[in-house]
């Protein structure tokens, strides 16, 4: 008797090892699907949709590495600049190694920094010719040069 209880727990331990690998096999298979739902939606434009898939796949307990970086690149050209530093930061804490993470990371940060100058730029002071005086000139500098860079960056910016 004892043995046969054995026997039949050998034998459903066997049987659920042979079938693991066949449901995580079908579990990446949609996983899969799903990455490339998202990325036509997101070559389509439709990135809401694809913001969507990519949250499901950033999301524990599946945590694909590379979803948080394309949500990166969604939110950045939605303007959301902020969600889209925080997954960048997620992305280039899983996969340091790739440079185009630290790259748009950098264009993001170059973007709010001209946003915030353009802002301020309508506060600025302009001597007696009309020209902006002191700071202002250099502020100005500043601006022109931010904005050099950002046309580079985007000139370079490659999608994840």
């Amino acid at each position: 008797m004892p043995w046969s209880k054995l026997w039949l727990t050998i034998v459903l331990l066997l049987a659920g090892c042979q079938s693991t690998p066949k449901a995580a096999q079908q579990f990446d298979s949609n996983l899969e699907q799903q990455r490339q739902v998202a990325m036509q939606a997101y070559r389509q434009g439709d990135y809401h949709l694809a913001q969507g898939l990519l949250q499901k796949l950033a999301a524990h307990p599946v945590a694909d590495p590379q979803a948080a970086c394309f949500l990166g690149a969604i939110y950045f050209r939605q303007h959301e600049y902020h969600a889209a530093l925080n997954s960048f930061e997620s992305c280039r804490e899983q996969q340091p190694e790739q440079l185009e993470i630290w790259f748009n990371s950098a264009a993001i940060h170059l973007r709010l920094a001209s946003e915030l100058l353009l802002t301020g730029k309508s506060y600025a002071r302009l001597d007696a010719s009309g020209k902006p005086a002191g700071l202002e000139r250099n502020y100005n500098e500043l601006l022109q040069a931010l904005l050099r860079l950002q046309r580079i960056a985007t000139a370079e910016a490659s999608v994840l």
